[in-house]
């Protein structure tokens, strides 16, 4: 009678061994990469945010705000027709897009860009004194990178990648 070709018990043991140490190994490096990509996938997202509200000034010919919800940018942020430049939306104005909280990362925010950057019909930005407004938000996450996204006085952003030991506390 032939043997039947198959695993003996020992072996399938000792081959799910060398899988769990192999993964055990590479958990870490993995968890690690998670929480460097929330960060990434979080900034990608305030930078479309921020561009998108620029364009909106431009193309509609208003003057449109992006604000943070509560005052802080992880809570997530509304984009809103903002003509007095006060950072607020009108009672019976419905926000023109809007972004849930962000999980896992924080956002630290220049003095001038901690409640709203706020955009006029010709792209540039502005403070509520009328002054030009160039500022930072710097997207800290659980991982070794952050992210700045940097608006100059022409209103044109950019991010950067860095290194969380200079920017971010924990």
């Amino acid at each position: 009678m032939p043997r039947e070709r198959g695993f003996t018990l020992v072996e399938l043991l000792f081959t799910l061994a060398i899988i769990a140490i192999a993964l055990s190994i590479a958990s870490p490096a993995f968890t690690e990469l998670l929480r460097n990509q929330r960060a990434r996938t979080a900034t990608h997202e305030l930078r479309q945010a921020i561009d998108f509200t620029r364009e909106s000034a431009v193309h509609s010919g208003r003057p449109v705000s992006i604000v943070a919800i509560s005052g802080n940018w992880a809570n997530g942020w509304e984009v809103v027709v903002d003509a007095g430049n006060t950072g607020t939306r009108g009672e019976h104005t419905p926000p023109l897009a809007t972004h849930e909280m962000l999980n896992g990362v924080r956002i630290l925010a220049d003095s001038t860009s901690s409640r709203y950057l706020h955009f006029t019909p010709r792209g540039n930005g502005i403070q509520p004194n009328g002054a030009f407004h160039s500022g930072t938000l710097t997207v800290c996450g659980e991982g070794s990178n952050h992210y700045r996204v940097v608006i100059n006085k022409a209103g044109r952003v950019r991010e950067e990648a860095g290194d969380t030991r200079g920017s971010c506390l924990r």
